[in-house]
């Protein structure tokens, strides 16, 4: 099995980064706003498309209620320069950092948003990305081993069929296990 290639880049904007501030820094580039969708805070993200003036690069803002996080999805030609712009301008977390802030959270909280950020920071399949998924999944809280699994189904690799496989199998939580099987249909459909 094989992930779906995703065009492009995500940059996880730090906390502390709010839609006034990318739209500010789009504003100053000259980028032209071309659609919103609004979101309803539980399930559905807010989403902006941006276009540089050129209309050949998008960005997209979105604030993700399901990985509570706000990220950007970069694509075009200009992508590394669009990628070197923002990083000046917009804190936002590098991918060994989403990794380490993952594997080293101590109190459940922070564990549920860690590897929520690892779902929002990883569109395409990541072996260390993968690890962290495998060490939540073998986390005392039933809680926090379906966050993971919310985690894996933000993305749907393909190469966490078997973590979910023996999870809807093995796991001691029947919340858990039945949460491990209805993701699991998903990925036996692509």
């Amino acid at each position: 099995m094989v992930s779906e290639v995703i065009e492009g880049e995500v940059m996880v904007l730090e906390e502390d980064i709010f839609h006034s501030d990318f739209v500010k820094f789009a504003l100053e580039q000259g980028w032209i706003k071309e659609a919103t969708q609004l979101g309803d805070e539980e399930r559905v993200s807010f989403q902006e498309i941006w276009r540089t003036p050129d209309m050949k690069n998008i960005i997209n803002y979105v604030d993700d209620p399901l990985t509570i996080t706000r990220y950007l999805w970069i694509r075009g030609p200009k992508l590394k320069r669009l990628l070197f712009e923002l990083c000046c301008r917009l804190p936002a977390y590098e991918p060994e950092e989403i990794l380490q802030k993952a594997a080293e959270a101590e109190d459940h909280d922070e564990a549920v948003a860690a590897v929520l950020r690892v779902a929002a920071g990883f569109p395409r399949f990541e072996p260390d990305a993968l690890h962290i998924f495998e060490a939540y999944l073998d986390s005392p809280s039933p809680a926090l081993r379906k966050a993971t699994i919310q985690a894996i189904a933000y993305r749907l690799w393909s190469e966490t069929y078997p973590l979910l496989k023996k999870v809807s199998q093995e796991d001691t939580d029947e919340d858990v296990r039945r949460f491990a099987k209805s993701i699991l249909v998903y990925l036996t459909e692509l």
